[in-house]
C-alpha cells in the first residue's frame, strides 16, 4: 500500500513537471487570442521609449495558425542600426542577463509572446528618439508566412 501511495504521489507531482510542453503563463495567453486558421498574425504590438543613440525593444504576440512551425528568418526597422531578437535568461547568480535569441522558431498551432522579461525585438543604435505616442515600424519575414510589416505604438510598461 505504501508503494502504491507513494508512486501515485509521485506522479501527482511529477507528470506537470516532466510532460508540460508550455508554462502556464503561456497557455493562459493562447486562451486569449484566437489562432488564425493558417498562418502568421501579429497582435499587442508595442516598444518601449528610447533615447536618441539607444535602444528600445518591441514585444508582441506572434499567432502561428499553421500546420507547421514557421521560423523568423529577418528583422528590420527603419528607427534602428542594429535589429536583433533578443531573449532574457537567469544568468544563475541571482541576476538575469539577456542575450540574442538563437531559436527564432514558432510552433504550429500556438502563441508565443514577446513580453518584457522574456522573448523581445531589441532595437539597437537608435537613429531617433522614441517618445510616448510616436510610432514604430518594424519588418519581419518568416520562412513559410512570408514579411510582415507592423507599426507599434511607444509608450512605457505597464
Amino acid at each position: 500500500m505504501k508503494a502504491f501511495l507513494f508512486k501515485a504521489l509521485f506522479l501527482a507531482v511529477a507528470f506537470p513537471f516532466f510532460f508540460s510542453c508550455t508554462s502556464q503563463e503561456e497557455i493562459e495567453t493562447q486562451a486569449q487570442f484566437d489562432l488564425p486558421e493558417d498562418g502568421i498574425e501579429i497582435v499587442d504590438a508595442w516598444a518601449r521609449p528610447g533615447r536618441d543613440g539607444g535602444v528600445s525593444a518591441i514585444y508582441m504576440h506572434v499567432l502561428n495558425g499553421s500546420a507547421e512551425t514557421d521560423t523568423l528568418v529577418a528583422f528590420s526597422s527603419p528607427v534602428a542600426g542594429l535589429v536583433e531578437l533578443h531573449e532574457t535568461f537567469d544568468r544563475g547568480d541571482g541576476m538575469m542577463g539577456m542575450r540574442e535569441s538563437e531559436e527564432p522558431y514558432f510552433p504550429a498551432r500556438s502563441v508565443v509572446s514577446m513580453r518584457p522579461g522574456g522573448l523581445h525585438i531589441m532595437l539597437m543604435q537608435l537613429n531617433t528618439a522614441l517618445s510616448e505616442g510616436d510610432e514604430v515600424e518594424l519588418s519581419l519575414t518568416f520562412s513559410q508566412a512570408g514579411e510582415f510589416t507592423i507599426t507599434a505604438p511607444v509608450r512605457s510598461p505597464e
